[in-house]
């Protein structure tokens, strides 16, 4: 495919200065691994205890916008006018929805983290025993916490505000559009857009570093099991290299092409691999241990969600709920632009329903069946995950599911599920920060150029690699919370912007103004 476009030219000003702290990090983790894990660590001390209670209060001011803005007028509106119509199928569009959030994270966090949880039930906090019962209970609920409503609308917020500021106000394919109407005069000031595009390309390449290094880790566990082949960095470095390449060739192709076809397989996969859960695992524990689990999490949700540790001198919100946050923020603005994107034709409380309904409800279904079953299969005493998370937590879920039937077949599959599941979350960001590193990007004129693609592909991949392979699944929370940082100033914004809309958005709305 040939880049498109004539008129396509770099962003200098917004490209250049997040590459270079980048390229630095990278750099900086090769030539000299002592001092960069230094600088790292006092970074990231410092991001968890001075902002961190501000992450957690942004998180629960997004998702209550984001409910009341499915319910409000401006729901109604659709996206690029009356007239517009969709360039995807529902279908399609579901699966690329699906997958581009969901991501590796749920595979790789879904058998583990309630085994974390079971094991340390943030005892300081609530006053849980290790290993027990009420253990169980509270590991099911964080689950939903984490993985269900709250990321689906910090990922949500972003994309209406910049699907009908793109579409329907006629604003430029930059994330400054997400924070147009607060912005008000300074949303056109190309001084300010790039500044904010430059922050969000660093912290987009900063969450997708994460991202993709448990990726790497999740990946090579599954070739471990099944090769015997230790999963080590020698192992991890391979599957980097094969992932970025996936990567870059399928963002090349386009959404209508490449990504489209990997989403709708990867959600077959998803289908099948649930199925078997269901089949041979025990579906009544599971099913009743999650509607107990459900409750307790609606019960208790504004208390889980501003919990921060303070009051009883713990570290555990930071290394499991206010990480959340700060991940599913370093994401959200990138991850805007693009559902923005797709979104044409549809109307606002559509999108809102697919990503914090329909979406939100899948990951709920995951957790269920996922979790659940990691939980049950430890707490029945058929494999000790407590003992397998303690080697590795790479691998849990390959532990899990080398204890059920048909092992040899349903392991395969979960390495496919991973390795599609990578290569589509990256593979939409990639697309997106091309395109933010371009002028000249516009509906009729929408891919970016394939070399920008390559370059962002690269230095995600490369400094996910470095993280992992210095830092272990550390490294993953430290680099998201780096990302998290920044981008909640954009989420600040854009939060602020949706209010706006929902107050009054005609005056925004130039296309119905044209009409």
């Amino acid at each position: 495919m040939e880049d498109k476009g004539k008129n396509l030219k770099l962003r200098k000003m917004t490209f250049f200065p997040p590459f270079i702290v980048l390229l630095v990090f990278v750099l900086l983790g090769i030539i000299s691994e002592d001092k960069f894990i230094n600088t790292i660590n006092a970074i990231n001390n410092g991001i968890i205890n001075n902002f961190g209670w501000l992450e957690s209060i942004l998180a629960l001011a997004v998702t209550i916008v984001g409910v009341v803005a499915m319910f409000s007028k401006f729901g109604d509106v659709r996206i690029g006018g009356e007239n517009a119509k969709p360039e995807l199928s529902d279908f399609s569009w579901f699966t690329i929805a699906l997958t581009t959030t969901m991501a590796a994270g749920v595979l790789f966090w879904g058998p583990a983290e309630p085994i974390a949880h079971l094991l340390n039930p943030a005892t300081d906090i609530t006053g849980i025993e290790p290993l027990t019962k009420d253990a169980l209970k509270f590991s099911m609920e964080t689950m939903f916490l984490h993985w269900t409503v709250v990321p689906y609308a910090i990922y949500t917020v972003p994309a209406v505000v910049f699907a009908f500021m793109y579409y329907n106000g006629k604003k430029p394919f930059s994330i400054a559009s997400e924070m147009s109407p607060i912005l008000g005069k300074y949303a056109d000031n190309q001084k300010a857009i790039n500044i904010i595009d430059a922050i969000t390309l660093f912290s987009i390449s900063a969450g997708m570093a994460g991202s993709v290094a448990q990726g790497f880790m999740n990946v090579a566990g599954g070739v471990s099991k099944m090769m015997g082949i230790p999963s080590n960095p020698k192992l991890w470095l391979i599957i980097g290299i094969i992932i970025g390449i996936t990567v870059v060739v399928t963002s090349i192709s386009g959404i209508q092409k490449g990504l489209k076809y990997v989403a709708d397989i990867n959600v077959y996969g998803y289908i099948v691999f649930l199925v078997f859960l269901i089949i041979f695992s025990n579906a009544p524990f599971l099913f009743n241990l999650a509607t107990e689990a459900m409750g307790g999490f609606i019960g208790g949700f504004f208390e889980k969600m501003l919990v921060t540790g303070a009051a009883h001198d713990t570290q555990w919100p930071q290394w499991w709920t206010t990480f959340y946050w700060f991940s599913w923020m370093s994401w959200a603005p990138t991850s805007g632009a693009f559902m923005g994107r797709i979104a044409y034709g549809r109307k606002i409380k559509h999108v809102l329903g697919l990503y914090i309904g329909i979406c939100a409800t899948v990951s709920a279904l995951w957790m269920t069946l996922v979790s659940g079953t990691s939980l049950w299969l430890h707490k029945s005493g058929t494999v000790d995950l407590v003992d397998s998370y303690n080697r590795g937590v790479e691998n849990v879920p390959y532990d899990m599911l080398g204890a059920m039937p048909l092992s040899k077949i349903i392991i395969p599959l979960f390495v496919i599920l991973i390795f599609l599941s990578i290569v589509t979350a990256c593979n939409s960001n990639t697309i997106a920060m091309a395109g933010i590193s371009t002028h000249g990007i516009d509906p009729d004129n929408p891919e970016a150029p394939n070399k920008l693609k390559l370059i962002w592909g690269a230095i995600t991949m490369s400094l996910g690699y470095i993280m992992i392979s210095l830092f272990g699944v550390n490294g993953v929370k430290v680099i998201a919370n780096f990302g998290g940082m920044f981008a909640a100033l954009i989420m600040f914004g854009a939060t602020a912007s949706l209010v706006m809309l929902i107050v009054n958005h005609k005056k925004y709305d130039k296309v119905s103004k044209e009409n």
